[in-house]
């Protein structure tokens, strides 16, 4: 970095300066010789505006006041460096041995100030100044000028022998400026401890950053700092500390930046680390990432791409491998990994209360808004695999599949996936470019209708599996609001199993239906989903003796049911058969089974209702005396007329604003009633 051989330049400026002068000049001058030197190395202005005072022995040094290195002339945001006193104390006796051993370097309160123009220029990029010949600082300018266009350590140049027993900088402020990218970051009340004790070697630092004003501290050791300087890659270890969690990191690094090794981390809490940076707390849970362990070779290239390999992550009961690339670059950052884990526990994503919830088909779907803004923060392509998976809701077996991230919207394909004893396959998408939507297109094989109606809706009725295709789509920021929403279509059939609950064979004996068992040998149906209400009507279900028809509505959004189920024996009634409609009602909870009369009269009484009310007829004509031809009404007049008499004869009661034939219809209905229940009474 030309910041830090700047630093190391100033130094060694000072020092030469200082020797060269140290008998003949006062302080003042000296500091002055001394920028006159810095300017004509960094291309830019230095000024000493303050005092400078010195010291002779055993520590020869200067301190001075107000030290100014003015910015790129292109920047209007003040100098790129200024301090209001900087000290330098060097160990006078190892100047007779042609080295510089820095005793002290301390700077009070300086301010950096980094920049880059919308061209893409840094303020920190220094050019040296054309040589110029000097008169009484000729003999300062030999070594500095010869140290600035080498670049740093050689076997000739002073910052070859350099060492530094103990550099200090307290209340420091850094500003970075990025007007091609619009970055503005500013980190203040920052303090640096450094120690180069032998010449070549490693460099110890100890950094205290406050972003947010808790301390975060930096510690490791740099092994040839000048050479970093340089560009050059070096070993590098540093630790971090902040509150919330630690970091590690084990390896090589350059300036560019670069970085390879072996990172480490263990964080506590990822809501303390975040506020600790002065970043928002992202609001993770137990087991998915509120604690955090990780370790991974880790490279961080010049272009910005991060990549881990070999990465162990686990978040409580939950940990995998994983390896992964993030690419920086571009628009919005991307994240290319795989995943692999043996069980994860994500029921914390579908729980708000705990194990002593009621669970949805008793308390409705959650109205609590769901942030799905997390889609927007990256792109990425996600390969994954896990023995099982637990939702809270239901576990699932092995699942395998990959994630596509693009702009807001997440595209979940499943290649495998084990679920309520069945295997699913297809797509789940999540689309928040524009308000949250949700669907999928799904294909199922082998599912277990008791577990997967238990496990989503509570009800606990069926048995057997089922094969399916479905096809979704709902939207809202709440779960309420997309179940609500919901709108498809799809297909369900099923092999041999079992509605518990509701017994066929008594309801055709004339028992009560309700407590026993039905057995099917296969069932199939269609249906059509709208604002959350599935729709259908061409249920066929084949018993061994029986067939069954069903017709009606499930409300996926409400939680309730109004469906009719008609069982049908073409054997009963001499082989006239009969059907016996079965509604069921009310919320998935507690629905209520129960005898459709009305619709049994409707199926079963077509033929005797038509022979009764001709019967009726016939009767009320011959008491009357009147002849009616078929398909001949009686005449308005007489019907009014023989009221009376014909409810006395007949023996039918015409109540007050009700029709003769009104009264016989009644009548005749009444009869049939009567005659069916004696029929299933048999």
């Amino acid at each position: 970095m030309r910041l830090l051989k700047l630093l190391i330049g100033t130094v060694l400026v000072f020092v030469l300066v200082l020797v060269a002068g140290l008998f003949l000049l006062p302080g003042e001058k000296i500091a002055q010789m001394a920028a006159k030197e810095l300017s004509r190395q960094t291309g830019r202005e230095v000024q000493i505006a303050g005092d400078a005072r010195m010291t002779l022995w055993p520590e020869l040094g200067v301190t001075v006041n107000a030290l100014q290195i003015a910015n790129a002339p292109w920047s209007e945001n003040g100098p790129l460096f200024r301090a209001s006193e900087v000290t330098i104390g060097v160990d006078a006796r190892s100047l007779f041995d042609s080295k510089i051993n820095i005793r002290a370097l301390n700077a009070d309160a300086p301010e950096i100030l980094l920049e880059r123009n919308a061209e893409g220029e840094a303020n920190w990029e220094l050019t040296p100044a054309k040589a110029a010949s000097t008169g009484t600082g000729g003999a300062t300018s030999t070594a500095p000028t010869d140290t600035a266009q080498s670049g740093g350590a050689t076997a000739t140049s002073p910052l070859g022998s350099l060492t530094l027993a103990n550099a200090t900088i307290t209340g420091a402020t850094v500003h970075y400026l990025d007007q091609q990218s619009g970055t503005e970051v500013s980190l203040r009340n920052m303090d640096l401890a450094l120690k180069y004790p032998e010449a070549g070697g490693p460099a110890d630092f100890d950094l205290t950053l406050r972003p947010a004003g808790d301390p975060v501290k930096v510690s490791g050791s740099l092994a040839a700092p000048l050479a970093l300087a340089e560009g050059k890659i070096r070993n590098l270890r540093a630790d971090i500390a902040a509150p919330g969690g630690t970091i590690t990191f084990d390896g090589r690094a350059a300036i560019t930046p670069e970085a390879q090794g072996r990172l480490a981390l263990d964080i506590t809490d990822t809501g303390k680390l975040a506020r600790a940076f002065n970043q928002a707390d992202p609001g993770l849970l137990p087991d998915l990432g509120k604690a955090v362990k990780l370790t991974a070779d880790v490279t961080l290239t010049s272009a910005g791409q991060i990549s881990l390999r070999g990465a162990k992550i686990a978040s409580g009961k939950n940990a995998a491998s994983v390896d992964a690339d993030l690419i920086t670059s571009g628009a919005r950052p991307k994240l290319i990994a795989k995943l692999a884990a043996d069980t994860l526990d994500l029921s914390a994503l579908t729980q708000s209360g705990g194990e002593d919830a009621p669970k949805a088909a008793q308390a409705g779907w959650s109205p609590a808004p769901i942030d799905a803004s997390a889609l927007g923060l990256l792109d990425a392509e996600i390969g994954f695999s896990a023995a099982a998976i637990d939702v809270g809701m239901t576990k699932t077996g092995a699942i395998a599949g990959n994630v596509v991230i693009d702009r807001s919207r997440a595209v979940l394909t499943m290649s495998q996936a084990q679920v309520f004893d069945g295997v699913i396959s297809g797509q789940l998408v999540a689309n928040n470019r524009g308000g949250l939507s949700v669907g999928g297109d799904i294909a199922a094989a082998g599912i277990g209708l008791q577990r997967a109606l238990t496990d989503l809706a509570g009800i606990d009725r069926f048995t057997g599996a089922a094969e399916a295709k479905v096809k979704f789509l709902g939207a809202g920021q709440t779960l309420a609001a997309i179940m609500n929403s919901l709108s498809g279509e799809g297909q369900i059939t099923t092999g041999r199993g079992t509605i518990s609950g509701l017994d066929l064979d008594k309801l055709f004996r004339g028992g009560d239906p309700t407590g026993g068992t039905t057995i099917f040998d296969s069932s199939t149906a269609n249906f059509t989903i709208a604002d959350g209400i599935l729709s259908n009507e061409d249920l066929n279900m084949i018993l061994p003796i029986l067939t069954a028809k069903g017709a009606g509505r499930i409300g996926l959004g409400p939680q309730d049911i109004d469906y009719l189920f008609t069982p049908i024996s073409v054997t009963a009634r001499d082989g006239r058969g009969i059907s016996i409609p079965v509604r069921i009602r009310g919320s998935w909870a507690a629905p209520k089974i129960s005898l459709d009369l009305e619709k049994a009269i409707e199926l079963n009484a077509a033929e005797e209702k038509k022979e009764l009310e001709a019967k009726a007829k016939a009767k009320i004509a011959e008491k009357l005396g009147v002849e009616v031809k078929e398909g001949q009404s009686t005449k308005d007049a007489a019907k009014e007329a023989a009221a009376k008499e014909v409810s006395k004869k007949a023996g039918v009661e015409v109540q007050e604003g009700e029709s003769t034939e009104d009264a016989l219809k009644r009548a005749a209905e009444e009869e049939i009633k009567n005659k069916l229940n004696n029929l299933f009474k048999r």
